[in-house]
């Protein structure tokens, strides 16, 4: 079933799996325009909300468990990767947010942009506190055969997906799309809530993974069926690598805040897609500051970055 959103990347799919239990997977954002068509969408399969026995989240973005709450009351359990529990719980950690931007440069009016945007798109979604976990490996019973959890953390650090009994494919949810890089997300590690989750760095590992053992094909959430998965996964990384060289162009010896390296790549980003645009800014310099291709350095009181 094909959901409206009111974000840029359009319309989400969810799916429904007959058999018992009858399951969702993903649940579009909790708007009244997709409750309509999620209820639309499963009258046409002769189906009723109360009906769902099982909710199947990938990763904890609106879009995917928006309205996973107002299932669950209606008696659905609801499984996702712990390793997401701050976004499920919708708990932004805005005053280290903050506190980080400060310290690369980013100004008060920009930082509030950025975090004003979060507060907003947190209204398309109600948090999950009482979530079932699934793990790497799991199988969940059902009456066509187990469905296989696969841990592939990088858009978010519990995303997931789910592969259908004897069929190699995979439901997806954000892991690669075509026609769009995914936002390796930045956000508080789960385990260390101080530092960053090395989002694109994990990112990659997932994507190599899925480039050297692709399953047949992949049904995401955004667009169409992916079938030559490896292919897609070497070109998402190429186009990664692309994004870091143009960040790479605009540093020198001379230090650069991400503040002004945020200027010059995003010009025209504000409120959410300023934060998005900082999380793919500052996510691929902690990649290759880890690599040894930039260094981190004290300017004027503020963190800021130069070619190793």
């Amino acid at each position: 079933m094909l959901l409206p959103t009111p974000y840029p990347v359009g319309p989400v799919w969810v799916y429904l799996l007959p058999g018992d239990p009858l399951t969702l997977v993903d649940t579009g954002p909790a708007t009244g325009v997709a409750w309509q068509a999620l209820r639309a969408g499963l009258a046409g399969f002769g189906v009723q909300p109360q009906d769902i026995k099982r909710v199947l989240v990938t990763h904890g973005h609106h879009d995917h468990m928006g309205l996973a709450r107002r299932l669950q009351r209606f008696g659905a359990e609801v499984f996702a990767h712990p390793a997401d529990r701050n976004n499920l719980a919708l708990r932004r950690h805005f005053a280290n947010l903050n506190g980080v931007l400060r310290r690369l440069g980013v100004s008060l009016p920009h930082r509030l942009l950025m975090m004003v945007g979060l507060w907003a798109l947190d209204r398309t979604s109600r948090p999950l506190t009482r979530v079932s976990p699934l793990a790497d490996g799991q199988e969940l019973p059902s009456s066509h055969g187990p469905i296989t959890v696969h841990h592939v953390p990088g858009h978010s650090p519990g995303h997931v997906a789910f592969e259908l009994p004897e069929a190699s494919v995979w439901l997806s949810g954000d892991v690669l799309l075509s026609g769009i890089v995914p936002n390796a997300v930045l956000e508080p590690d789960p385990d260390r809530p101080t530092r960053p989750f090395p989002a694109l760095c994990v990112y990659q590992k997932t994507l190599q993974q899925l480039a050297s053992s692709p399953p047949r094909a992949l049904l995401p959430a955004h667009g169409p069926p992916i079938l030559d998965v490896a292919e897609l996964a070497r070109e998402t990384l190429g186009k990664q690598e692309q994004r870091s060289q143009a960040i790479l162009r605009h540093l020198s010896r001379e230090p650069q805040t991400v503040a002004a390296i945020l200027a010059a790549v995003y010009p025209k980003a504000r409120g959410l897609a300023l934060f998005l645009a900082y999380s793919d800014v500052y996510g691929h310099l902690l990649r290759l500051e880890r690599q040894g291709r930039v260094e981190r350095v004290n300017w004027g009181g503020k963190e800021a970055f130069r070619k190793g």
